[in-house]
């Protein structure tokens, strides 16, 4: 389809036209390219596009779900993957219901879109099997002659990828793109023919192909471009065993910042390399970096997989079984979401997941067949306490805990992972409940409490980390105490049943004893 025949989704101003890199109008591009290919260079401009667009499109318009295919593009070249999935999931339902679309043809164009980029989007966060039918039924659907030849290159990437067909059947598929001078996509196709010649591991053809796509991003100043074909080289340099060549290539990537999607990828390679030289401690630093970014993006394909490497290091490395199961429950918890929304528990989101039900049901099973009375001598001050006071007295003997090492308030709010102004406004909450917390230089009580013992097994964790655990392994044992009645829980906790309800939901997934009561 000609992008004259959607002129009318665009404000008049842009109307017959698309951006170059400076943000001018050039005339005569086609328009599903420029849909899909904007933001790689002016991520401002095409976030105000978008804007604009928003305020003149009305959900019930036949142009919505032509906008949030857009937006899910876009959202995904971000790397905010999970909320790309949403958008897609809107626009589908859509375009198989409306029936107000000015001609059966932009309908079918429509499906056709949609069908190239919800299955690239499911090949990015390995949702599922490629879906070869659907970009065969969308080449299908589409008039327009340059999307065919998208279409072209991505069924040629799957037949080599994954069902044994020679790399000279993409790189024909790669050489009509260029002589088409869809330079983007083409930009794309040589970086993606270097990967796939890495996996074969036909090194010298990767380094042509990555040569090749480097030139072209850095002629389309698509910075984007420029460093995930550093990163995918990286890789290379790393199978073929060059180490030092591959951390250089690395260090050559400028992200574009605090929440650029390469920077997880970049942290998860790093570490890599940390661990090839023995150096655990480095890599978990660059893991921890990598996922506190991909939390952030929630980035479905590499927040689990993160998530369960920080797992098995603490469990299998460090033996630290509580920090093993802080990073388990997060990688499940994220897993979990992203099934109920309909993306596969396969790969790391069902490794992650099976860890996590593992360890937890192994840390049950020595509680309940008396291996380690530990959990409740820790907690036995809970028994007939309010919630906000169990909370009150933790976080008091938490703090205590840490006037000894940090007894400057600075050095103790960087250790817990606390702006110091947080950590003083916890102060004066506890100490406007009557909990004396000691002044400057003073020794903290003579008196030690149960809790100091539990805390020593988690002197290393956050404030949040350490709040979490304690949170859940108490109701955990409160729910044991109370005789799994979540009525009689909520009355003596002083808390709604529904709070209740949410505080216990993680536990039934995993015990059958917990059912509603």
């Amino acid at each position: 389809m000609k992008e004259s025949e959607f002129q009318e989704i665009l404000p008049s101003k842009l109307s017959g036209s698309t951006l170059n890199k400076q943000g001018r109008i050039e005339k005569d591009t086609e328009f599903w390219e420029f849909l899909l290919m904007i933001g790689f260079g002016n991520v401002s401009l095409t976030e105000e596009l978008y804007q604009r667009l928003r305020q003149q499109i009305a959900p019930e318009d036949w142009r919505f779900p032509l906008l949030k295919i857009g937006e899910s593009r876009f959202l995904s070249l971000r790397g905010r993957e999970f909320e790309s999935y949403t958008q897609l999931g809107k626009a589908s339902s859509m375009i198989f219901s409306q029936s107000n679309f000015p001609r059966e043809n932009i309908r079918l164009e429509l499906i056709s879109l949609y069908d190239y980029v919800i299955t690239l989007h499911n090949d990015k966060i390995r949702n599922l099997p490629v879906n070869l039918s659907a970009l065969y039924s969308g080449k299908h659907l589409t008039t327009n002659s340059h999307f065919k030849l998208a279409f072209d290159f991505q069924i040629a990437r799957i037949l080599v990828r994954g069902h044994g067909y020679p790399i000279g059947h993409i790189i024909n598929a790669l050489r009509k793109l260029e002589t088409h001078n869809l330079n983007i996509p083409t930009c794309i196709g040589y970086r993606t023919i270097g990967i796939i010649a890495k996996n074969r591991q036909e090194y010298n053809l990767a380094h042509e192909f990555f040569d090749g796509a480097i030139a072209m991003a850095r002629q389309m100043d698509l910075n984007v471009y420029v460093n995930q074909t550093h990163n995918a080289r990286a890789i290379a340099y790393y199978s073929q065993g060059k180490i030092e060549l591959a951390e250089q290539t690395l260090l050559k990537i400028i992200p574009d910042g605090p929440l650029d999607p390469i920077l997880p990828i970049l942290g998860e390679n790093l570490a890599l390399i940390a661990e090839k030289r023995q150096d655990p401690d480095l890599a978990v630093e660059h893991i921890k970096k990598a996922l506190d970014v991909a939390l952030q993006l929630d980035s479905v394909s590499r927040l689990p997989g993160e998530c369960l490497y920080l797992g098995d290091i603490y469990r299998d490395h460090y033996g630290d079984l509580a920090q093993a199961e802080y990073y388990y429950k997060l990688g499940f918890d994220h897993s979990q979401r992203y099934a109920e929304h309909g993306i596969s528990l396969t790969g790391d989101r069902k490794k992650v997941t099976d860890a996590y039900l593992k360890i937890s049901r192994a840390a049950k099973a020595t509680v309940v067949g008396g291996g380690s009375p530990a959990k409740i001598d820790h907690f036995s001050f809970a028994g007939g306490k309010p919630w906000k006071e169990i909370k009150d007295i933790f976080q008091y003997q938490l703090i205590l805990h840490h006037t000894d090492a940090n007894s400057n308030s600075k050095r103790m709010a960087k250790k817990l992972g606390l702006p110091a102004s947080t950590l003083y406004s916890i102060q004066n909450r506890l100490k406007s409940r009557g909990y004396q917390l000691p002044a400057r230089g003073e020794a903290p009580p003579g008196e030690t409490h149960e809790l100091q013992t539990y805390l020593n097994t988690h002197t290393d964790l956050s404030w949040d980390e350490v709040n979490q655990i304690f949170e859940r392994e108490m109701i955990h044992y409160l729910y044991e105490k109370y005789g799994y009645n979540k009525h009689r829980m909520a009355n003596i906790l002083d808390l709604s049943y529904p709070s209740i309800i949410d505080k216990t939901r993680e536990l039934t997934r995993i015990d059958a004893h917990f059912l509603a009561n």
